[in-house]
């Protein structure tokens, strides 16, 4: 599990009630949790900064733009938010259309503030291993992009498990430019080995498939 302490992290609170918002945040207050509150899903989308981690506490029945209108606009934006819907109307049918557009969590008011705070604690852990992981993706995906095509055929058979001089015989070159290039590959992509290599790979969607050229 993250460790929360080791950056900022934000609970969004969207409630058209205003006394419910209050109350939810001096529940955050008294968790050690920082929070925000808005009073529509609209202030929320102009308002809300999703690079931090976080997640977010919504309710269904709002007017204007309803909670689930919200899920499906989240859901179109692949942030790393988790959701958690609190509603005094939620039905099965509202319940499980919620799970469908992305919520992990549905639960009624009235709620036990402990559970509330122990699902948010669980999924603001959740949003902050997202945020490390689209984070390591990009700078892979960067490195990856600074490859010569001579490098991506190396990259392909080193992942695949090929020696150095079944390598050179693949490419047509001599073992000591295989090293080489090889030492450029780790250079740019900072793998610690082939095994390594083979992640970063895998991390930057590098299936056998894909290799270009």
């Amino acid at each position: 599990m993250s460790d929360l302490r080791a950056g900022p992290t934000i609970v969004h609170i969207i409630d058209d009630d205003e006394g419910m918002r209050k109350s939810l945040q001096v529940l955050m207050q008294s968790s050690q949790l920082t929070s925000r509150a808005y009073e529509s899903a609209r202030q929320f989308l102009d308002e809300a900064d999703f690079s931090i981690p976080g997640c977010l506490v919504l309710d269904l029945r709002m007017p204007g733009m309803s909670g689930l209108e919200l899920l499906q606009q989240l859901k179109g934006k692949q942030t790393q938010l988790p959701v958690i819907v609190v509603s005094g109307h939620a039905d099965v049918k509202a319940a499980v259309g919620s799970m469908k557009l992305g919520a992990v969590d549905v639960m009624l008011k009235p709620f036990e503030p402990k559970e509330l705070v122990a699902a948010i604690r669980r999924l603001i852990a959740k949003s902050c291993d997202l945020h490390r992981l689209h984070a390591e993706s990009a700078a892979v995906r960067e490195r990856m992009e600074s490859l010569t095509p001579r490098e991506l055929d190396l990259l392909r058979l080193v992942v695949a498990g090929y020696p150095n001089k079944q390598i050179a015989a693949e490419l047509g070159i001599s073992i000591k430019t295989v090293a080489n290039h090889r030492a450029s590959l780790m250079a740019k992509t900072q793998a610690l080995n082939a095994a390594d290599l083979a992640r970063i790979s895998t991390i930057a969607g590098m299936t056998p498939g894909k290799w270009g050229r």
